[in-house]
Order: structure tokens, then sequence, then C-alpha cells
């Protein structure tokens, strides 16, 4: 009997449908905590689908707390229309300020929101936005956490709510901002020789594994701020930016990212041009994507135009804070002891199949085998040549196939950096990775076809 509950649920095709069938299952009684269990996570993905669907949001790699928030529309959804009511306004204001950022200006108020009483009512305060901010306070800002406290029957520590400072995000796109703006007064106006992880540790980031995307999203709303002001993307100015950031997403043209590197790390940032990135930035909405995603669809050509206008405007020698860094970082280091950290992960089993195909292609680049360069890298202590295993698809992406060998290139440890950072375009047919790399199209034999 439960085994037939289990299936039907994840048979089920719509919100209504599952509405319906929890009602049923309650009423025979049924329920147990496995069932229980079942039904909120096809709530989660039904509401998952209905927000990327009405919002127009990219929903992945969330946060604890926005997969939360996602998981409460779904169930908000669902009661809503068990009431022949709509949820229209809650999806605007996803649309408009992203997860987080709705869930603050939802909770924020004097008097109890409609979201929470309807999840009150069917026992569901675990879901609310209110609760959500509580349990990932880290994630929201004190205004926010006062008002859901006192929605909850929590106690605060103070009668009035903190001032209004803006959100979480916002407070921190300000404390990078004012540490850059110092950074740059310091070094003649010159933004480089520092990391993402100096930048993560000034807000309290101490394991970018787990806060990176937040931090990445906070250089993404500078970014985009900058491009609104016409100066280089301050999220460039690091001596490596995240992998993911600049990618090309399908466009029919790619970012110049080495060009606008060298133009943002040789700009000269004046505190005018502070004082206009600041304005701009704490007018737009907590989740970067969305100004983005709107202006590559609406002006496309102005982005692009952007981009590639960006030139250097001294030479990269002639920047000073690289050698000062290093010495300040010698000095905080030389009295240091190391420290040891436990870490918990999850990791995503790979399998055996890359060094199987090492073996198979003799451990050669293949890349530089069809460039005409020497292939082999250099020879490991045990004497194996070293090569590495590239995943066309990322594994990240979970995809059925993405492990197979058919998905994966040997290459030498300076090109398999390249296909992560460099500006590389790739196409695939059923024989054959077509890749355009420095400007030059080369063909990449796929694994099981002619000749393997």
């Amino acid at each position: 009997m439960a085994q037939d509950i289990f299936t039907t649920i994840a048979r089920v095709s719509t919100i209504d449908k599952l509405d319906t069938l929890e009602r049923n299952i309650h009423a025979q009684k049924a329920a147990s905590p496995e069932i229980e269990a079942a039904i909120e996570n096809k709530y989660a993905e039904f509401g998952r689908a209905v927000v990327a669907d009405k919002t127009g949001l990219v929903l992945d790699d969330l946060s604890p707390a926005e997969q939360r928030i996602v998981d409460a529309v779904g169930r908000y959804v669902g009661l809503q229309k068990r009431d022949g009511k709509g949820a229209a306004r809650t999806f605007q204001l996803l649309s408009n300020r992203g997860l987080i950022e709705a869930a603050e200006a939802t909770v924020a108020k004097s008097k109890v929101t409609q979201g929470f009483t309807v999840l009150d009512d069917a026992d569901m305060r675990a879901l609310s936005f209110e609760q959500i901010i509580v349990d990932h306070a880290a994630e929201f800002s004190a205004r926010a956490l006062w008002y859901a406290r006192r929605t909850l029957g929590l106690p605060n520590d103070n009668e009035k709510p903190p001032a209004d400072l803006g959100t979480m995000t916002q407070q921190r796109t300000e404390i990078v901002l004012d540490w850059l703006s110092n950074r740059a007064n310091q070094h003649g106006g010159i933004l480089n020789g520092y990391t993402n992880a100096d930048i993560g540790a000034l807000l309290g980031f101490n394991n970018l594994t787990r806060h990176g995307r937040v931090l990445g999203n906070i250089q993404s709303r500078l970014d985009f701020a900058c491009y609104q002001a016409g100066v280089p993307p301050l999220g460039l100015c690091v001596v490596e930016h995240f992998a993911n950031a600049w990618s090309q997403e399908g466009r029919n043209w790619a970012f110049p990212v080495p060009n606008m590197r060298l133009a943002a790390q040789s700009f000269r940032w004046s505190n005018a041009v502070f004082d206009e990135v600041r304005v701009n930035a704490r007018l737009l909405p907590g989740q970067a994507a969305i100004p983005w995603n709107k202006e590559i669809v609406v002006r496309e050509d102005a982005v692009r135009s952007w981009a590639e206008g960006l030139r250097a405007t001294s030479t990269p020698t002639s920047q000073p804070s690289a050698e000062d860094d290093l010495s300040d970082t010698e000095r905080k280091l030389l009295d240091r002891a190391p420290a040891v950290r436990q870490r918990i992960s999850r990791m995503i089993e790979r399998g055996t199949i890359g060094a199987r195909l090492k073996r198979a292609y003799s451990f050669k680049c293949q890349i530089c085998e069809v460039l005409g360069m020497e292939p082999v890298g250099f020879i490991k202590a045990d004497g194996e040549p070293y090569v590495e295993a590239h995943h066309a698809t990322p594994v990240s992406a979970l995809e059925v196939g993405s492990l197979s060998a058919t998905n994966i290139m040997i290459l030498c440890a300076n090109h398999h950096r390249q296909m992560h950072y460099g500006t590389v375009k790739i196409e695939r047919t059923l024989a054959l990775f077509i890749l355009t790399l420095d400007g030059k199209r080369i063909e990449i034999r796929r694994f099981g076809q002619a000749g393997d």
C-alpha cells in the first residue's frame, strides 16, 4: 500500500492534483513521516518549476535559505490554489527583487504578512519566510530578523526595529565598496593584487566553497553598477575571477575577458567613480542575475559594445600594488602557525573512466597533438606522464552521460585550465568536439568514434 502511494506521488503532474492527493491520504489516515517527506519533496519540485516559469530567475546552486524560499513558495501556491486564489504579487516581487530580498521586503512590515497567515493556518509555520529568516539569520539584515522574530513570538533585544540600512546583500556590497575605495586611494587609484578570498575574509567568509555564491553575487552586482557607469568591471580587478563569471551562455559572442581584465586593473579608480558605482548599486535588486538577464535581452548590443570597448589605460607593469601586498602578507604570516580545520563536504563520484581514458590516449594532450605541440607535459615520480581529464559538460551539472568517455578530453594542465578560465567556444557533433581556441578552430575526436 505504502509503495503504491509513493508511486502515485511521483507521478502527480500538477500542484492541484498533489493537493487533492495529499488531502485524500490524510482522510484515509495513510500518512507516515516518509510519505509526508515525499509530498513535501514533490511540492518543492513544483515550487521550483513554477518560480522559474513565473519569474525567470535562474535557480541553480541556491543557498540553503534560497532553497527553502523556493520550497515555501511551492507550498504557498498550492494553498492559494486550493482556496481559488493566485500568487501573482509574490511572483512579481520575486521577479523584481530576487529570493533573499523578496523575503526581506515581505517580512519587514508592521503587520503580519498574508503568506505567514496562510501557512500558519495550515500548520506550516516552518515554511514561512519568517522562520526561514530566523533559521538562516546570516543571510538577512538585522531589521528583517527583528520583524521575523516578532511575528514568530520570539523576543528581540530592542523594542524598536533596527534602522533600515538596506538588505544584507546591499550592506555587504557597501562594505566591499568601502574596502576597494580605500585600497585604490592607497595605491594611486590602481586596483589589483588581491583575491576573492581577501574580500571573503572581509565579510567573514572564511570558506568560499560555502560562501562563494554569495560573494559572486555581490561582485556581479558591482559589475552591473560599473556597466551602468561605463567603467570596467570591479570583479575583474582580482588576481583570479570566479570561474563561472562572464560565461557565454548560448550567445553568438563571448565577453573579451582578458581585455576587460587589463582595462579594470589599469583603470584609475577615483572617489567620484566609486560614488557613482555606489549609487547605481543601491538601486539594484539583491540578485545580480535579474538586471543582467534583463539587460542582455533588451539591450544586448549595449552590453557587448561596453565589454568590447574596454581598453587598458596604462601598462600593467606600472601597477604598484602586488609587491606591496606580498610584503604585507609576509609580515602577517611570519609569526603565525598553521591552523587545522575540519571540513565536511559533499563530492560527486566521478568513477575511474578518466584514468582509463588517459591510458587509452597514451597520456597525451589531445589539443597539443592537433596543434603540433609536444603532447606530453612532464613525467611524474612514478614514471607516468601527467595529463588531466576534462569533462566538456561539467560533472557538476549532474546531466546523464556527463561521466561517459564521450564527454571527456585528455589535456595537459595548461590547456585544461584554459578550457575552464579562457575564452573558449566549444561545439559538439556525434564524432567531434569543435573548439575555437586562441582564434583557431580545431577538432578533437570524441572517444568511440572513427578509430578508437
